[in-house]
C-alpha cells in the first residue's frame, strides 16, 4: 500500500464563508470567502468563560438534508471545471480524526456516519447527536470562543460571517480524497485585508459572551478585489491551561494541511502567553511515525466504500459503539432513502453516468 504523504500536492476545491443567519432560511455559503484575520492584541488580559449557543456541525444544522450542499455549490461556482469523477472519498476532517483514533486503538465516544455512493465517490456525512451546543459558562466551560472573538476579525464585506470552510483535494495512499474543514484564522495577512490594524480596545468592545444578533440578510458576497486566501496562511487556534505537546494537535492540522498553530495559554482565563508555531515543518516527521495508523485508515475508507457498493450503492449507516469489547465499525443498510446531493449538482459535478449511484 502506498504511504500517505503530505509532500504530495494538494489543491483547493472550494472555500466559503457561512453567515450567521437563521437555519430556517439557509444560504449555502459564498465562494471564495476569507477566514477571520488574526489581530495583534497585547498580553496580558483576562476573558470571561464562553457562554451561548455554538455550532458543533454548522453544515448539518443549516442544511440538514444535504450537509455537503454548501461545499458542492461553492465548488460549482468558484471551480467550474472541477469534477468529482476521480474522487474516491469526500469527508470532513472531523470524521477522519475519529477514524484515525479508531485505527490507533484509542478509546472514544460512540459515533456514526451516513454513507452515500455517487458513482465511485464515497460521501461520508458527519452525524452528531446535536449540531448546536449550548454553553452556560459553567465550570466545564472553556475560553476558546471568546479568545477567537478577541483575536480575529473578518475583513470588510464579511463581518457577518460565522465561519470559514474550505476543501482540499489530496491523496491518502491510493485514495483520492476531498477533505472539508473549518479554518479558524488567516495568519500573516496584511492590515489592508483585515480592514485596518486591530487594537485591544476595539477588540474588547466587540467581545460578547452571548451570540451576536442573527442576521437574516442575503448571502454575503466577497469583495471582488480581494485576492483569494492562500492555504499557506491558514491557522488553527487553541487555548490551553496546561502545556500540551504539539503532537496532540498534529492530526487535526495534518488532515487540514494547516501550517500555523496558535495556542493561547492561560490560568483561569488570564492569558499571559501566546505561542505561534509554523507546525507544517513537523508534518513529515508525524506522518512517518504514524504510517501504520494512516495505512489502516486508508484500508477502512476503502472497506466502507466497498460495503456501500455491495448494498447496491444505496444509503448506509456506519456505527462505532464505545461499549463494545472488541472495537469495530459496523455498516448497516439504512431504512431511510436519502441522497447526498441535489440532482442538479450531481449532474453538474459528475460527468459519469454509470451504475451504483445514490439515487
Amino acid at each position: 500500500m502506498e504511504s500517505s504523504s503530505c509532500e504530495r500536492q494538494f489543491s483547493s476545491t472550494a472555500a466559503l464563508n457561512q453567515d450567521r443567519q437563521d437555519k430556517h432560511n439557509p444560504t449555502p455559503g459564498t465562494g471564495a470567502g476569507f477566514a477571520a484575520i488574526w489581530q495583534d492584541v497585547p498580553l496580558p488580559f483576562t476573558l470571561p468563560k464562553d457562554k451561548g449557543a455554538y455550532f458543533v456541525d454548522q453544515n448539518a444544522e443549516r442544511v440538514p438534508e444535504f450537509p455537503f450542499e454548501p461545499l458542492f455549490r461553492a465548488t460549482a461556482t468558484m471551480n467550474q471545471s472541477f469534477r468529482f469523477d476521480d474522487v474516491d472519498v469526500l469527508v470532513n476532517r472531523n470524521s477522519l480524526r475519529k477514524l484515525l483514533d479508531f485505527c490507533a486503538g484509542r478509546r472514544q465516544d460512540s459515533f456514526r456516519f451516513n454513507l452515500h455512493l455517487i458513482h465511485r465517490t464515497l460521501v461520508i456525512e458527519r452525524c452528531e447527536k446535536n449540531a448546536r451546543k449550548l454553553v452556560m459558562g459553567s465550570q466545564d466551560s472553556g475560553w476558546g470562543r471568546n479568545f477567537e472573538r478577541l483575536y480575529t476579525k473578518y475583513p470588510p464585506g464579511l463581518e457577518d460571517s460565522a465561519s470559514h470552510h474550505r476543501a482540499l483535494r489530496y491523496q491518502l495512499g491510493e485514495l483520492v480524497c476531498v477533505v472539508r474543514f473549518e479554518v479558524d484564522a488567516c495568519y500573516g495577512a496584511s492590515s489592508e485585508a483585515a480592514g485596518g490594524p486591530g487594537s485591544l480596545t476595539s477588540a474588547m468592545n466587540q467581545l460578547s459572551v452571548s451570540d451576536r444578533t442573527v442576521d437574516n440578510t442575503a448571502a454575503i458576497e466577497s469583495p471582488t478585489r480581494r485576492a483569494p486566501m492562500a492555504q499557506a496562511t491558514a491557522a488553527e487556534i487553541k487555548t490551553a491551561s496546561k502545556k500540551r505537546s504539539l503532537g496532540a494537535y498534529l492530526p487535526q492540522v495534518w488532515f487540514g494541511r494547516t501550517p500555523w498553530l496558535i495556542v493561547g495559554r492561560h490560568t483561569s482565563g488570564s492569558f499571559e502567553e501566546l505561542k505561534i508555531t509554523n507546525i507544517e515543518a513537523q508534518f513529515v516527521d508525524w506522518e512517518s511515525r504514524h504510517q501504520t495508523e494512516l495505512r489502516m485508515l486508508v484500508a477502512v475508507l476503502a472497506q466502507l466504500r466497498k460495503s456501500v457498493k455491495e448494498n447496491g450503492g444505496k444509503h448506509c449507516v456506519a456505527v462505532y459503539e464505545k461499549s463494545t469489547v472488541s472495537p469495530v465499525i459496523r455498516v448497516f443498510p439504512s431504512i431511510i432513502a436519502r441522497k447526498a446531493i441535489p440532482d442538479d449538482l450531481r449532474r453538474r459535478l459528475w460527468d459519469s453516468e454509470v451504475a451504483n449511484t445514490s439515487i
